[in-house]
């Protein structure tokens, strides 16, 4: 099955969350997004390192970021997991991997959803720093910014020189320019392990449409976790992947476009400002169950001593320990 073919399990996963658990209704205040920190333990002011939407770093900043993706892939791979040939690889196929379960998918259309790829973004910039000595920020874009340009693609990340290189070819959209081009991948599509190239196949109207600051804010109004988490998935989570295409539109696979990572920073900064806006009954919120297929036992809820793993890159972690991204294990925040 081809690359494309896999786009429509990606749109579907908002779908599959949803048909369990109807959302609740929205509260009418508008919500208050706020710069407000929350340090505790060892995250403090002075520790504390801000994630940067990718037009504010300068062109040292970006090259830096760029060449330590390079570095990851040149690395071999640790985990053993089957295409895993490097560290970058390696993520990729965690992500594969925890697609494909016993109990089906276990890391989307489930409570642990923000949770894991918070840690799996945070995990990702842990190899870059440990393997790689790379100092620098983790950038994020902002998609909301581009849609209301109607160029999902107007940022200069999509640079060939300064950044991660632009649009696939035909007639197979492979890549060709950029600092990735031409790139063979091992991992997927989907549940295979099989050779083929790094793919993007860019869609401006998918991208601008789910993209919009008026999907975001829809979200935002929701005062409880599930139905925040399932509007997120319903439309800003989509435009990143699906606006992008190829490599980004397989559900099990996407973490082979570098992409990936600033697209799901970006996911993760509109979690804390939903977060943020109203701590005391947000800030913990946890909703949902752990598994994609109900178990024969029956369905389980996910809770914050739900015990996630990266398949041995990072020891494992429970979910209450990603929920405050200034509570300690995590200690960042963002530009704005």
């Amino acid at each position: 099955m081809g690359l494309i073919s896999t786009a429509s399990s990606l749109l579907l996963l908002g779908t599959l969350a949803s048909a369990r658990v109807p959302l609740l209704p929205r509260d009418n205040v508008s919500t208050n997004i706020t710069s407000e920190t929350f340090f505790n333990g060892t995250c403090t002011a002075n520790t504390v390192t801000i994630r940067k939407e990718w037009r504010n770093l300068s062109d040292d900043e970006k090259a830096a970021y760029i060449d330590a993706e390079l570095c990851l892939m040149s690395l071999t791979g640790t985990t053993g997991l089957p295409g895993a040939e490097d560290m970058f690889s390696d993520l990729q196929a965690v992500h594969q991997h925890w697609t494909n379960t016993t109990d089906g998918d276990i890391i989307h259309s489930v409570g642990q959803f923000l949770p894991w790829h918070r840690w799996f973004v945070y995990t990702h910039g842990k190899l870059l720093e440990e393997q790689c000595n790379y100092t620098g920020t983790l950038p994020w874009w902002d998609e909301a910014l581009d849609a209301a340009s109607g160029n999902f693609f107007q940022s200069n990340m999509w640079d060939d020189d300064t950044g991660f290189g632009g649009n696939g070819s035909s007639p197979d959209n492979c890549v060709t320019t950029g600092p990735f081009a031409n790139r063979t991948i091992h991992v997927g599509p989907m549940e295979a392990t099989t050779d083929y190239c790094f793919k993007r196949d860019w869609n401006n109207t998918l991208g601008v449409a789910d993209a919009l600051q008026s999907n975001v804010d829809e979200c935002y109004a929701y005062n409880d976790y599930l139905s925040f988490w399932k509007c997120l998935i319903a439309n800003p989570h989509v435009a990143g992947h699906g606006g992008t295409g190829g490599v980004m539109v397989d559900g099990e696979c996407s973490p082979g476009d570098p992409i990936f990572f600033i697209h799901h920073n970006y996911l993760d900064r509109l979690w804390w400002q939903w977060q943020q806006s109203n701590s005391t009954s947000r800030m913990y919120d946890m909703a949902g169950n752990t598994t994609s297929e109900e178990p024969a036992t029956g369905w389980v809820d996910t809770t914050l001593d739900y015990v996630m793993s990266m398949y041995d890159i990072l020891p494992n972690i429970t979910v209450e320990e990603v929920m405050n991204i200034q509570g300690g294990y995590l200690c960042y925040e963002f530009d704005y």
